[in-house]
């Protein structure tokens, strides 16, 4: 069966949807005809103002996380998750029937569900499709009718994706995650570099220390001084980058920092840090959506992993793409399992992050950065 209404259910995160890419131009080539709506669920706003509570559901936001798909869908339908979970009692079921409303307007035929989750399945049955794809090995398993057997922790989270096209008859031809950056982004990314002092023909290393969590992000005084070390004995410029989700660490790695190093500060628009990105000689970052957009663009990079994560985020067969990570035992976690676990008194990085040094990335960085 050619599908002709398709729905996508996906996790809202940068990496998560920059990710997607592959999968959805898969099944717009594959499925021409077909409209291809993907329902993406936010943990958090992205856009600026977010000190009021968001609107359940948007419909193709103009900013945000979901600029990294917009190319390649139809639709766009944005649910912020905390927007649900402050509703109670019969507010609470009105919402969720909104929501599945939505869905059921779209009178779509096949259903992909990106995650293993258990309101994603009871979603994809009230949608009303009868074509429901999503891996087994999850407890509501059975509300779909293909199952893939597919693991993100076996074959890592890009050809997860892909292998849900798959199932859906979508022929992948490529892996490589795109964002397209124009003219308009690049001239509004040149015009910020100049204001935090940075010429047009400078090379820099973009320096991201944020994360979607405290426990993912390496020690902010490493950050510093890999900053440092970098403009000292690289002779490139060191730019500390971040948004204003990002203020706590930034205000840590700055107070760390004992050079002057340049610094932007960004909000809303994804198209701006990417245009950023694609002028930078490298990026240095967490494993986090800046570190998956900077590949996109084309720029190598350099992410510190959590132990155990590159199963599912070690994905990219291309030595630009880059990460480093611990082989000591962890401390606080069982083999095999990363628990995130902080050592106490430490606000950043869980254990096994903090059992990367400086020396470890500045020895990758050198490996990865492209000459003068």
């Amino acid at each position: 069966m050619r599908p002709q209404r398709i729905l996508v259910l996906a996790e809202g995160q940068l990496g998560d949807l920059l990710l997607l890419t592959p999968a959805l131009r898969a099944l717009k080539e594959s499925f021409p005809q077909a409209v291809l709506c993907v329902c993406v669920v936010q943990r958090r706003s992205y856009a600026p103002g977010e000190s009021t509570t968001p609107p359940l559901l948007v419909r193709n936001p103009a900013e945000g996380t979901t600029e990294a798909i917009a190319p390649f869908a139809d639709e766009i339908i944005e649910v912020f998750r905390p927007t649900l979970r402050q509703t109670r009692g019969p507010r609470r079921l009105r919402a969720e029937w909104t929501l599945v409303r939505r869905i059921r307007a779209g009178k779509y035929d096949t259903v992909l569900s990106c995650f293993p989750e258990d309101r994603f399945a009871v979603w994809a049955v009230l949608s009303g499709a009868r074509r429901r794809i999503g891996q087994d090995h999850q407890p509501l398993a059975t509300l779909y009718t293909v199952r893939p057997e597919i693991r993100k922790e076996e074959g890592g989270v890009l050809q997860y994706y892909c292998a849900l096209a798959a199932a859906a008859g979508a022929t992948v031809r490529s892996l490589a995650t795109e964002f397209g950056v124009s003219d308009e982004d690049k001239n509004e990314a040149g015009r910020i570099l100049a204001m935090a002092g940075i010429s047009s023909l400078e090379n820099f290393v973009v320096i991201h220390p944020g994360a979607s969590g405290p426990y993912r992000v390496w020690p902010p005084e490493r950050f510093a001084r890999v900053a440092e070390i970098l403009q000292a004995d690289q002779g490139v410029r060191s730019l500390l980058c971040g948004t204003t989700h990002d203020h706590r660490v930034l205000e840590a790695v700055r107070s760390h920092l004992r050079v002057k190093v340049p610094e932007v500060v960004l909000e809303g628009s994804v198209r701006t840090l990417a245009a950023i990105l694609s002028r930078a000689s490298l990026c240095v970052s967490n494993d986090s959506g800046p570190r998956h957009l900077a590949i996109a663009v084309g720029t190598p990079s350099v992410a510190v992993l959590p132990k155990h994560n590159d199963r599912a985020w070690g994905i990219y067969n291309h030595p630009r793409a880059s990460y480093v990570m611990s082989s000591a035992p962890c401390p606080l976690c069982p083999p095999g399992r990363c628990l995130d676990r902080h050592p106490e008194g430490n606000e950043f990085g869980s254990a096994c992050i903090r059992m990367v040094s400086v020396e470890e990335v500045l020895e990758r960085i050198r490996l990865v950065l492209p000459g003068p």
